[in-house]
């Protein structure tokens, strides 16, 4: 029981870790990140199994599918990971047991599109631009809403947006159940 105290304890510290550095960024919109070169693909096969576990207690599976020999990105790989975190426990609120979440990491051009899907339509809970959504979701200023269905604080999209800007990504949002982000490839010297 005091074990999964602690990972639920460290699953909070690190939601609250992420709305800080979005707050940072709020305030000081002219900071900008150490973007390094990284192997983004090296980084979620690294956190999969800490992933896998957080979701195995929901009752539900992830999946990872990486094209090998993929190119190194530019980002910040501390800040990153806590976003990805985030954007696995976000994207995994409203899928019911049973459900599945699928990474996938592919070419895209010069860049590496990093996709995040499920099996399951989950309406109530994603990212969405659409007045259903905003209509279940209260906005708590520029940084935070609330989830009265879940009683969760999250980012709000525009935030989530500038933070994975701040980290060389750009977030679209899919027509299917998902969101993908594009990640800048890193030029050779």
């Amino acid at each position: 029981r005091l074990r999964e105290i602690d990972v639920e304890c460290t699953e909070q510290i690190d939601r609250f870790g992420l709305i800080f550095n979005a707050v940072e960024l709020e305030r000081n919109q002219t900071k900008k990140s150490n973007l390094e070169r990284i192997d983004l693909g090296n980084i979620l096969e690294i956190l999969f199994p800490v992933w896998e576990k957080q979701l195995h207690r929901r009752g539900l599976k992830l999946n990872l599918d990486i094209t090998p020999d993929l190119p190194s990105v530019l980002s910040d790989p501390e800040r990153l990971e806590l976003m990805l975190g985030g954007l696995i426990d976000r994207n995994t609120r409203g899928i019911e047991p049973g459900g599945v979440l699928l990474l996938e990491l592919r070419p895209a051009g010069h860049r590496i599109k990093l996709k995040i899907s499920s099996n399951f339509i989950q309406s109530n809970y994603q990212i969405e631009d659409s007045e259903n959504d905003i209509s279940q979701t209260s906005e708590l200023g520029t940084v935070l809403s609330w989830n009265p269905n879940t009683g969760s604080l999250q980012l709000t999209q525009a935030a989530t947006r500038r933070l994975l800007e701040s980290l060389g990504g750009r977030l679209t949002r899919s027509r299917d159940k998902g969101i993908t982000i594009f990640f800048p490839t890193a030029e050779l010297p």
